[in-house]
């Protein structure tokens, strides 16, 4: 039994001193699928900087998220302090129940993909967690796999938030604006999520008011990735991309900060309702 208890100390002696050189790329993607597909559910502060127009616009909310089926609760700081968003997938017509904390001073129901909500915002409630994040980090994975040790380079290792973390960057050496032409019944945001790229990107790549604006047979303009150069803190006990730093051609383009994680947390009975005790919808 003794010798049993030094050596499983001696191989988290030895995988806590994995050099950056030493890390296996692939296998560090492999775990973060299967930690996201784990996931049920998640509490977290996040903290953003989105382009829009070419400002770098600031965001922070705190988040309750249930995976499967998708609700979310989000109490924002920045932009609109106080305010309250609460989606529960497949109810309310499919629209969030928002307390603006300002005028009209009511409850109101949105569309969590419509032009209020989505005013300012690179994404959706919708797409809040890792999930949709893996999604994305997958999709690019599998593409350029066969490339991993030129696209991807370990920087050396760091703490975030108190978790130790490998400083990763992912850069896509292919990336080049291509034509894509609209299918029927696509939408900007439909054609984001197949392609796995960002939203509203989209819009300002082709100079578009609203993601409605394309019809069928339209010519359009797609990266052919999310980002041409991704950096990002992996946390080396989950491999959960926790500060994820996005360029494309013209620069920084998002910044998006996970702190105060918990995995997997239980939940009180009725935490995801707008009637839980402390919330003022």
């Amino acid at each position: 039994m003794k010798q049993i208890l030094i050596t499983i100390i001696s191989i988290a002696l030895f995988s806590s001193n994995l050099s950056a050189q030493e890390v296996d790329k692939h296998e560090m993607f492999k775990k973060m699928m299967t930690t996201i597909s784990g996931i049920k559910t998640l509490t977290f502060k996040l903290d953003k900087t989105e382009r829009i127009n070419g400002k770098m616009m600031p965001g922070s909310q705190d988040v309750k998220l249930n995976v499967t089926p998708h609700q979310c609760y989000l109490l924002i700081h920045v932009p609109n302090k106080g305010a309250e968003v609460l989606y529960r997938e497949g109810e309310n017509k499919g629209n969030c129940r928002v307390n603006p904390n300002a005028f009209p001073y009511m409850t109101l129901n949105l569309d969590p993909d419509g032009d209020i909500l989505r005013k300012d915002q690179h994404h959706s409630v919708k797409e809040l967690g890792f999930k949709y994040t893996g999604d994305v980090l997958n999709f690019v994975y599998n593409k350029y796999k066969s490339k991993m040790n030129e696209y991807v380079t370990i920087n050396g290792e760091l703490v975030h938030d108190g978790r130790k973390c490998w400083n990763v960057t992912l850069e896509n050496k292919e990336y080049k604006i291509e034509n894509y032409t609209v299918q029927s019944g696509e939408t900007i945001l439909k054609i984001a999520r197949k392609l796995r790229l960002d939203e509203y990107s989209l819009l300002e790549l082709n100079g578009l008011k609203s993601f409605d604006a394309v019809k069928a047979g339209q010519v359009i303009k797609v990266p052919n990735s999310m980002c041409k150069k991704i950096e990002m803190y992996v946390d080396q006990a989950t491999s959960l991309p926790l500060y994820q730093k996005m360029y494309d051609d013209k620069g920084l383009m998002a910044t998006y900060e996970y702190t105060k994680l918990k995995i997997n947390p239980t939940f009180k009975a009725g935490e995801l309702t707008e009637d839980f005790e402390g919330y003022k919808f």
